[in-house]
């Protein structure tokens, strides 16, 4: 206790002495017992009122006895199912949380994990994912200051999350790992993944990546296949050995039709293969019909014209109408973008269509520009007028943010025919490339972008483009790389975002191997995100006439459904707001994939090595006895005494307030009795 509070205590107490004293002995008339009475009355309703106002610190200290947990983390996926070792992995659960020497010296906590941990949860083994570094991650942070020997009863056998033998050697409590699972080794072919796009457009093929992986102690020769009902559309050998386990196949599939497309890729598996079930995988593409149209509009014929009608159309999925000024329908509703080529005067009516429908546009500027007119009809790119023309060679901005854009030889292009004269731009412009005039780069756009209001405008500051077209395809002998960079200008024009109140999102397609999601944003009608909302999915399933209705859980500014309980097949949904005429439908695939499946046996080797790092032995399910006489044995998991220290303010200790109650009342009834009031 410091010492001012020492001296204040002191000081009270002499000062409550002194009035007592005062008030009752000094000149004071009466019998000297009664008033001896009531002075120490007196005295003790004052010495603990200055004790309150003082407040000092009272100090308390408790030793209690700490016993170290004992963590079972029992794996909870699939894969434990598969192995048939349900039963074994709840007797080894059962034989350590109840043994009764155990619990003297343990605090026994049990955890289940899949996707992620759970306390003490039911051992259902229905877990699709395996995420045991996320184990060791949240463990970590539960029991940072304490000890707590961790019982890992998995199989080794993870599907998620990064290297289990490093997330291991981060985890700093002692661990011993208890294998499930066989742990034989046996021949098996496996196709270990599948790597193709969600989408393809129609009359486009896609490629598709086919990984496949051996373990065995034999050449073997045998066929992969891709397969779309009855009809095989890929097939091609393969050789492995224990020295060239793995290899990657590659195939490119036609996309003939609309819709969800399903395919499944089959290795041929061996005569004596135990596990053939990840020998097949499914996967499905969404073939889709999205044609862009594009207005090309000029007044003067230009080589760039060809050229650019060409590159665009390179993909199969855009046409370009190539048109007159004059020939320009008045409704241009049917276009994603209109690019205007060197415009005059002649434009005028179409610059005001596109500001009224608020179409994303396209100026390509040079020479025959007129930027008189062009500097009236829009704010953004003032161009002074001098009637001279200059040069620009293109220097690609490397911090281009707005789409990726590669490098396709920028350097080596000849240069666009611009208009002399200063150029005044926004700050907020984007801008892809530079110009450099007479070898000296400068920050003056060449090719730029604006968006305001959701409207995108491009400006590309030369003619001749044609030119940057042939010379890519001297130096590379194909249009390729120059068309590809023009489709992502036009894929980045030609989208557009228009507001919803109820917008959806999902995957055509969901493996299997993922949880799926539906998820769902709700605004009120000044485009507000609306926490009120109350979202309602209506699902049905492809076949069945039975609808089922699931509401949204709102989670982090978005509305969430899980339908991780649906079984493979495909279905239909709509999303609908109680209250409002607000509803928005699609359709999904599930497909049948059990990843927690494709396992022939434990991992082995895995568990093995993390016993090691932890200097710990490696047991069996049927090895509960000769690990629970190591951890009675040790002498590392003991109880610890430890001290806990309060720090109680003395205002806390109510009932000081009911003793100075207390002793003023029975002052004054004393006083009253014997007629001193």
């Amino acid at each position: 206790m410091p010492a001012t509070t020492i001296l204040l205590i002191i000081l009270a107490l002499v000062l409550a002495g002194a009035i007592s004293f005062f008030q009752y002995f000094f000149r004071a008339k009466g019998s000297r017992s009664r008033n001896s009475v009531f002075a120490f009355l007196r005295f003790l309703s004052l010495f603990l009122l200055f004790l309150l106002l003082i407040n000092p610190q009272i100090k308390n200290e408790e030793y209690y006895t700490e016993k170290p947990h004992l963590v079972l983390a029992v794996d909870n996926s699939g894969s434990v199912a598969h192995f048939k070792a349900e039963e074994e992995v709840r007797q080894l659960v059962d034989n350590i949380s109840q043994h009764e020497q155990i619990n003297e010296r343990f605090d026994v906590e049990i955890f289940t994990f899949g996707n992620e941990l759970k306390k003490q949860s039911d051992l259902t083994f229905e877990e699709r994912q395996s995420n045991i570094p996320a184990v060791f991650r949240e463990l970590n942070k539960l029991y940072e200051n304490s000890t707590a020997p961790t019982i890992l009863i998995t199989d080794g056998n993870q599907t998620l999350g990064e290297d289990l033998t490093f997330s291991a050697q981060r985890y700093r409590q002692p661990l011993m790992p208890v294998v499930v699972g066989d742990t034989t080794s046996y021949q098996d072919l496996a196709i270990s993944r599948i790597n193709v796009n969600k989408y393809a457009f129609l009359e486009n093929r896609f490629p598709v990546e086919i990984m496949v992986s051996y373990s065995g102690k034999t050449g073997i020769n045998t066929r992969v296949t891709i397969s779309s009902g009855k009809n095989v559309i890929f097939k091609s050998p393969v050789s492995l050995s224990p020295q060239n386990n793995s290899a990657v196949l590659r195939a490119e599939i036609p996309a003939s039709s609309v819709g969800v497309r399903t395919f499944e890729a089959k290795i041929e598996p061996l005569n004596d293969e135990k596990n053939v079930q990840n020998n097949t995988k499914e996967f499905a593409v969404e073939v889709i019909d999205e044609r862009t149209s594009i207005l090309l509009a000029y007044e003067v014929l230009h080589p760039d014209l060809g050229a650019v009608k060409k590159s665009i159309e390179a993909n199969q999925q855009r046409e370009v109408s190539l048109r007159h000024i004059n020939t320009v329908p008045a409704d241009i509703e049917q276009y994603q973008l209109v690019i205007l080529y060197q415009p005059t005067e002649s434009f005028k009516l179409l610059l005001d269509e596109l500001k009224k429908k608020k179409r994303n546009h396209w100026f390509v500027t040079g020479p025959l520009t007129n930027w008189r007119f062009l500097n009236g009809e829009q704010e953004t790119h003032q161009q002074e007028i001098t009637g001279q023309t200059e040069e620009f060679f293109p220097v690609l901005n490397s911090g281009f943010r707005a789409f990726q854009a590669e490098d396709i030889g920028f350097d080596d292009f000849p240069p666009l025919q611009g208009n002399f004269g200063q150029l005044t731009f926004p700050e907020t412009t984007e801008t892809l490339l530079f110009r450099k005039i007479q070898g000296m780069e400068t920050q003056i756009p060449m090719l730029c972008f604006t968006e305001q209001d959701e409207l995108k405008t491009a400006f590309l500051f030369g003619a001749d483009i044609w030119k940057w077209r042939s010379r890519y395809y001297q130096e590379n002998e194909t249009f390729a790389g120059f068309d590809e960079f023009m489709g992502k200008i036009v894929q980045y024009l030609s989208s557009g975002k228009r507001k919803e109140r109820l917008t959806i999102e999902y995957e055509p397609v969901y493996d299997g191997s993922v949880m799926p999601f539906i998820t769902a944003e709700y605004f009120d009608k000044n485009y507000i995100f609306d926490d009120r909302g109350r979202l309602t999915l209506t699902l049905k399933e492809e076949g069945e006439n039975e609808e089922r209705k699931i509401p949204f859980l709102l989670r982090e500014n978005r509305y969430t459904v899980d339908l991780g309980h649906l079984s493979p097949g495909e279905y239909s949904f709509s999303v609908s707001v109680a209250g409002e005429n607000l509803r928005r439908s699609g359709k999904f695939r599930l497909l049948s994939f059990d990843v927690e499946s494709q396992f022939t046996g434990a991992n082995l080797q895995v568990l093995k090595t993390i016993a090691e790092q932890k200097d710990q032995e490696l047991y069996f399910l049927g090895s509960s006895a000769a690990l629970i006489e190591n951890l009675l044995s040790s002498n590392s998991y003991l109880p610890v005494q430890k001290k806990r220290e309060n720090t109680v303010p003395l205002i806390d200790w109510y009932y000081l307030l009911a003793i100075i109650i207390l002793s003023l009342s029975i002052e004054w009834f004393l006083r009253k009795y014997y007629g001193h009031i």
